[in-house]
């Protein structure tokens, strides 16, 4: 990409225009998406990476071994086969059966990956780099969280992005958690200010481009009170070293974002904005079908769900109110359980003089990675 700091999605459709009119005599540039393994990283990854191989972009996109495996029973083996110039790989995660099945399985999580998934995905790439057909590794883009992915480019000289799944207001605020840290604002004092709406009161304003937030607000990491927290130390660490990229992109637009965007520039020489996504790919969707788009393998229809769906819950929908408003809900969930504790969530319309047949009610089965939900009109 070029070196003129924040592009938008027009800007970046323009120079991967320009990109694939070259394909032929130069070659083609090969992108391996490296999300962290959580629905929250995943689907945006997959958009993101959809996007890339529309304008022309060889793509890999590196799932977990455990998490191939769930895609496989939920969506079927069909689901990460791949496309032309769309592949999925998959690499280990560190982690045993008995390790997801403990109560701190996402902090679990967050180590393994951290400190188990380099080498693997240096010897993907190298077999990569070495599979005929296959144009060579040009660029290595892991989502947040994922930073050893930028140590393993830097060792095998390959360019580098990191792709931050969250708000760009998110971004500036982990980068600030040293800051808070150092201004005494956590850990908190004790646990009494878990619960006396210290948290809700403290409001910090003093963080470029964003607007004044409340401590609590910040991220779920500032509530603790051991100086030497695991989720404290990790967020700043991981969250620097990801700023450490040749470039950030960042899930958001700038007439959304404009007074963070222009924080973040003033501190990164490189920011691009890549959203909505969700609006973009059903544009690349349109070309497609009027035949603008040159790779006949559209991947539009690729899916990485880990859940499995229980279509029973539409039973409850109502044809003859199908056209009023309905609500959906899409959440992500690591935290382990027992059975006997499963979620059960139902959410209806409580206005005096109102009642809604079915709304909305979902349960979570944690140890069956199942959900059952069902929607119904407001």
């Amino acid at each position: 990409m070029s070196s003129t700091p924040h592009k938008s999605i027009n800007s970046y459709h323009v120079l991967t225009e320009s990109a694939r009119a070259r394909l032929p005599s130069m070659a083609r540039p090969h992108t391996i998406v490296v999300p962290y393994p959580g629905a929250g990283n995943i689907n945006p990854a997959l958009q993101l990476a959809k996007l890339l191989h529309h304008h022309g972009v060889y793509v890999t996109f590196v799932n977990t071994e455990h998490n191939h495996r769930r895609v496989q029973a939920t969506e079927g083996a069909g689901a990460v086969r791949g496309r032309d110039g769309f592949r999925f790989e998959a690499i280990p995660d560190g982690l045993s059966d008995a390790d997801r099945s403990k109560q701190d399985y996402g902090q679990s999580l967050l180590v393994s990956t951290t400190t188990r998934c380099a080498a693997p995905l240096r010897d993907l790439i190298v077999r990569l780099n070495g599979t005929p057909g296959v144009p060579s590794v040009t660029c290595v883009l892991p989502t947040g969280l994922m930073a050893f992915a930028l140590e393993v480019a830097r060792e095998l000289g390959i360019p580098s992005m990191v792709f931050w799944c969250g708000g760009a207001a998110s971004l500036m605020a982990n980068l600030r958690m040293r800051e808070l840290k150092e201004r005494g604002y956590v850990p908190l004092k004790d646990e009494s200010f878990l619960t006396n709406g210290y948290l809700d009161t403290t409001i910090i304003d003093w963080i470029p481009g964003v607007p004044p937030i409340t401590l609590g607000d910040i991220s779920s990491f500032v509530r603790t009170t051991d100086p030497n927290d695991f989720g404290l130390a990790f967020c700043d660490t991981e969250i620097r070293n990801c700023t450490k990229a040749g470039a950030l992109i960042l899930n958001t637009f700038e007439s959304l974002d404009a007074d963070v965007l222009a924080a973040l520039l003033s501190e990164f020489p490189r920011v691009y904005t890549v959203g909505p996504l969700g609006t973009l790919l059903p544009l690349s969707a349109a070309a497609a079908a009027a035949g603008t788009d040159r790779d006949s393998n559209s991947t539009e229809s690729i899916g990485l769900s880990l859940w499995k769906q229980d279509a029973e819950c539409l039973n409850c929908w109502n044809p003859r109110t199908a056209a009023a408003p309905f609500a959906s809900l899409s959440l992500a969930h690591t935290r382990r359980q027992p059975e006997e504790e499963d979620e059960q969530h139902d959410i209806g319309d409580e206005r005096p003089g109102r009642r809604t047949p079915c709304m909305l009610a979902f349960s979570f089965n944690s140890n069956q990675h199942h959900i059952t939900g069902m929607m119904g009109y407001l």
